[in-house]
């Protein structure tokens, strides 16, 4: 049983994603399956444990479930079929006060909004570097994983919550849902984004875009990897710099902080860096 020290991880997936009743916000989600990760670890499918989920089942923002503002909805089924946890989510779209909820809502609708993320305790885990590794050998014989064994397998896993990577851990989906019109001006600004941050947010993105397309051309290895790296480093730093508005106060949708104006220039000029060498 996991108690209140053990540390809890996090996995996201691309999910396959289902509306099954847009009246009442029900939508199914792919919630993990046992492929592996990017950080070369499998968490197999019948190892899940939902006795602590169950009680609540929250459903949250990027794994933030600090406050009730960051709730989005709950989660009504989770089952294991097969390889895949298939949860299905009940969006609180009709609580008009839950403006996150509604926005993340009209992003899924329009097809924007399809990564999930299960929030876990590990309870058991294997792995070649155990004092007996043979279970954890006889496992990757199991999966066929032989010629490209994971480093850790999750036997046994108890889930605490399921969370939408909504607004900064997934800047390019809530600007292109804005661009294409599926979210509007007075969405972004119920979340606290006014117009020159949804401008920064719109600049941002579109740099990213772009340094997306470069890279279709054949690169230097070194140089297409440091490239991406610091992409995702500038995501995450743009992330930071859109969860702010919760703690600090806003001018116009943008901290007046000077240290973070500082860094919104710093993470533009990167970004001219990677496009004009």
């Amino acid at each position: 049983m996991p108690t209140a020290t053990s540390t809890a991880l996090r996995r996201e997936i691309v999910s396959e994603t289902r509306v099954l009743d847009a009246d009442h916000g029900l939508v199914e989600y792919v919630a993990s399956d046992q492929s592996l990760d990017s950080y070369r670890e499998l968490i197999l499918a019948s190892g899940w444990r939902f006795n602590l989920f169950q009680r609540n089942a929250p459903f949250v923002d990027s794994h933030d479930y600090s406050s009730i503002e960051r709730l989005l909805g709950r989660v009504v089924d989770c089952r294991v079929e097969g390889d895949q946890l298939i949860e299905t989510v009940q969006w609180a779209h009709d609580v008009p006060e839950n403006a996150l909820a509604r926005l993340g809502w009209k992003m899924t609708l329009a097809g924007h909004l399809r990564a999930v993320s299960v929030g876990f305790v590990p309870l058991r885990t294997l792995s070649k570097f155990d004092a007996n590794p043979r279970p954890y050998e006889e496992r990757v014989r199991t999966l066929g994983l032989e010629q490209n064994p994971p480093v850790r397998i999750y036997a046994e896993q108890e889930q605490i919550e399921l969370s939408a990577c909504l607004i900064g851990a997934n800047p390019n989906a809530l600007a292109r849902a804005h661009r294409e019109g599926a979210i509007s001006d007075g969405d972004l600004a119920s979340v606290g984004i006014g117009d020159r941050a949804a401008a920064f947010l719109h600049e941002a993105c579109g740099l990213m875009d772009r340094i997306s397309a470069a890279e279709t051309f054949p690169l230097p290895a070194a140089h297409a990897s440091a490239t991406a790296r610091l992409r995702d480093a500038l995501a995450a730093q743009f992330g930071r710099l859109i969860q702010q508005r919760h703690t600090t106060p806003f001018r116009d949708g943008l901290t007046s902080d000077p240290e973070t104006e500082r860094n919104r220039e710093n993470f533009l000029h990167a970004f001219q860096s990677i496009l004009n060498p």
